[in-house]
């Protein structure tokens, strides 16, 4: 539950900062105090705001970094101003400028179980059996249930009477019960009961679009591989807790979620890092890596949407990050950042997945990139001859918008495929 801030100067050698001036070459950066609990912003060099309004002097220039932290019963709930989202804020100091930092009530907590089980686990008191010993092994000290329906009672009413969902990481991921099946959550559930992110995982729900899904290892009783239960990948976020279906003979994590508290969990946008989207115009490969661009700018265009606006599609000579910042961090249209730190074109997961369109509608489909990894150049093969081949006898390589594996390919489709593309601000 920790955002972090480094500051790359000492606070105590700065000038008083109510006599700074940005034309005397220094900065102000203020700290407001906000939300309904207490917490504490710091910052390396002894920086130390517990309340109220703080402010540090700093050179123009200086890099700043700032983590909001608190106690056990509170939550970060993040940024606004010149920062934004629930973990670090992180600027380079061109002048001076106020930060509010949120500190919340703690809302309640979920996690993807560290251990697995077949599909015969008693029902969905056994899984509420093992939530509560998992969270108890935690530390976790409150009512955990799992996130499974069975004949008798579907997962999301299990939740009803509860509000506002973090991971134990202190991502956001829900507000209201509703959202675990409608696709309005934000983080994925990748991070056990321990804080640690597990990837891409299986977890077992018996739930289909919030009811109790046809498949449910009969009433989770049964660990047969003749028998079957519904569930998900925990790498999905907003394409929702709905998935494909799993052998009862198979071990399976499950979800964990806490209930009893009512707390609002909201987005806290990032309003100035550069923007990501997945285009609302199918593209079909067959114009060059220009064409590509094109739809990109012309989706730009009619949001609205100020700037330059490059694909993420890779030619033979020419990987995907060449073309972009490497120390960037992108946003999606609703603010949130696709990866909290710099490293999107490396990284093996993002933390949210690049599904908002350039009005902020979800998209759930395909994307061309031509390649598996981001940092690399494509084969002729595998980016349907650098995108001058449109036809349906070459093939080219595609990402998924509700992925937030970035380790590989989802798939290959025929060239002639009409599909969305990632578009990055540069």
């Amino acid at each position: 539950m920790l955002a972090s801030c480094r500051i790359g100067f000492d606070p105590q050698s700065s000038p008083d900062a109510d006599t700074v001036d940005v034309a005397d070459g220094f900065a102000r950066i203020t700290v407001e105090h906000g939300g309904a609990a207490s917490g504490t912003v710091l910052g390396s060099g002894g920086f130390t705001c517990a309340t109220g309004s703080c402010t540090l002097a700093v050179p123009v220039g200086t890099s700043v970094w700032l983590r909001g932290v608190v106690a056990s019963d509170a939550w970060f709930a993040g940024w606004t101003g010149k920062c934004g989202g629930n973990f670090e804020c992180r600027f380079d100091a061109s002048g001076d400028v106020t930060i509010q930092a949120e500190f919340s009530p703690l809302p309640n907590r979920i996690f993807v179980t560290s251990t697995t089980t077949d599909g015969a686990f008693g029902g969905t008191a056994g899984a509420d059996a093992i939530c509560s010993a998992r969270a108890s092994a935690a530390g976790l000290t409150s009512t955990f249930v799992a996130y499974v329906s069975d004949t008798t009672a579907t997962a999301t009413s299990r939740l009803a009477s509860s509000r506002g969902w973090v991971r134990v990481d202190g991502a956001p991921f829900a507000d209201a019960p509703t959202a675990f099946s409608n696709g309005q959550v934000v983080f994925p559930i990748r991070i056990d009961e321990y804080g640690n992110d597990l990837g891409t995982v299986t977890v077992f729900t018996g739930t289909n679009g919030g009811t109790t899904a046809p498949k449910h290892c009969l009433d989770w009783t049964s660990n047969l591989a003749t028998e079957a239960g519904a569930g998900t990948l925990s790498q999905f976020a907003s394409a929702a807790m709905d998935g494909g279906s799993m052998a009862c003979d198979q071990q399976r994590h499950l979800l964990c979620v806490e209930t009893g508290r009512t707390v609002p969990v909201l987005i806290h946008p990032d309003l100035e890092s550069p923007l990501a989207f997945a285009t609302r115009t199918l593209w079909t490969p067959g114009g060059g890596r220009a064409s590509a661009d094109a739809v990109c700018a012309a989706d730009a265009a009619s949001a609205g949407l100020p700037g330059t606006f490059l694909a993420t599609v890779a030619t033979s000579t020419e990987s995907i990050a060449s073309r972009f910042a490497p120390g960037a961090v992108y946003r999606r249209i609703d603010g949130v950042r696709l990866l909290r730190d710099p490293g999107l074109f490396t990284t093996d997961y993002v933390d949210v997945p690049p599904d908002r369109d350039p009005i902020g509608g979800l998209v759930s489909n395909d994307y061309w990139t031509g390649v598996l990894r981001w940092n690399t150049p494509a084969q002729l093969t595998s980016n349907c001859s650098d995108w001058t081949d449109g036809g349906a006898t070459v093939d080219g390589e595609m990402h998924y918008t509700a992925f937030t594996d970035l380790r590989s390919s989802a798939k290959r489709e025929p060239c002639a495929t009409p599909l969305p593309l990632l578009c990055l601000q540069r």
